[in-house]
């Protein structure tokens, strides 16, 4: 008689690195998502405080039977990370180290982190500071565990990013309102995809414009600055303080946009000396190459002489409000007329 078929074999564990953002809680979901219904997911899913975990409880946990499923998760949070100190001045953390070293002890756990039975996958979910190239990172990697610890996307990147997501919500955007976005000041992925969220429910099933990135998003406000300096740089004092009324009628403070227009004078001495230098500006900036090449534009109007008589008028300006001898708004459009004389 033939030999018996092998029966199948089990799914050896995963074992994931994740980093404490967006994108490693989007991940997490997923994994979640996989163990079946909200119930299977809550019967089957421990999660765990890093800082005082003892190995006993990680092998407790992590060798529990799957509860009517084929999988269980386990989920670590900060197990590499720095101890924190308690309340009460003691170090809680350090305390259940059993006096290990931190060497000593993350060597115990990638140790067994081999062993652990195939029906469990193990998430460690660690801080923004440890990255690809730190030793534990590497150590799970030659386990075979999937490493996700890649930082925000950017520029292009982040302009694609926010294209997908907004067709995950169901929503639409035009290409130039995704590169818009892509280039203000957020730097949070979490905060970024909420104001998507607050985009896609306002536009109704229509794409997503430039008109609504500013009329919506609070940062854009930074960035429709440059109207205001294009206009000063031109010396179009007329569109200039359009420009200034538009930005006042959308509740932007005086104060932020004398500050905003110091820190545009002075972006502005940094882009000249990188073209002086021959530097790419958006690298020697470390800024967005569409602002970086508004800034190049923008030096044409401002020379070097014109940048630091700007700086003049601005602490000019900004003495006259801190003293009270002007009213922020008055004080404000006269620095713009001023700015514009020719």
């Amino acid at each position: 008689p033939p030999p018996p078929r092998p029966g199948p074999i089990p799914n050896p564990s995963m074992l994931y690195l994740l980093r404490d953002d967006f994108l490693g809680e989007e991940r997490l979901t997923a994994l979640r998502s996989s163990l079946g219904s909200a119930d299977a997911q809550s019967l089957n899913t421990t999660t765990l405080d890093g800082q005082l975990l003892t190995l006993a409880e990680l092998r407790a946990a992590a060798e529990a039977l799957p509860f009517l499923g084929d999988r269980r998760l386990v989920v670590v949070r900060r197990l590499f990370g720095k101890p924190e100190r308690a309340d009460n001045g003691g170090d809680g953390a350090a305390a259940r180290r059993g006096g290990r070293s931190d060497g000593e002890r993350e060597q115990e756990f990638l140790t067994y982190f081999a062993t652990i039975p195939s029906t469990t996958d193990l998430v460690l979910i660690e801080d923004r500071e440890l990255n690809a190239t730190h030793p534990v990172a590497k150590a799970i990697s030659r386990l075979g565990g999937q490493v996700h610890l890649e930082a925000m996307p950017r520029w292009e990147e982040l302009a694609r990013w926010i294209e997908q997501r907004v067709r995950d919500k169901g929503g639409r955007i035009d290409q130039g309102a995704a590169h818009d976005l892509s280039a203000l000041p957020i730097g949070d992925l979490r905060r970024l995809d909420s104001y998507l969220e607050v985009l896609v429910t306002y536009a109704a099933g229509q794409a997503i414009t430039s008109a609504e990135v500013r009329l919506l998003v609070p940062q854009s406000h930074e960035s429709n600055v440059f109207n205001l300096v294009d206009a000063v740089g031109a010396r179009d004092r007329r569109a200039a303080l359009e420009a200034y009324r538009r930005l006042l009628a959308d509740n932007v403070s005086p104060v932020y946009l004398l500050v905003m227009l110091t820190r545009q004078v002075r972006l502005l001495l940094l882009t000249h000396e990188a073209l002086g230098n021959r530097e790419d500006v958006a690298a020697a900036l470390k800024l967005h190459p569409r602002v970086a090449q508004k800034l190049a534009q923008q030096a044409r109007n401002f020379g070097v002489e014109r940048c630091l008589d700007a700086f003049q008028k601005l602490a000019a300006a900004d003495q006259s409000i801190k003293t009270g001898d002007a009213d922020e708004e008055l004080a404000l459009e006269l620095l713009v007329i001023e700015l514009t004389e020719r």
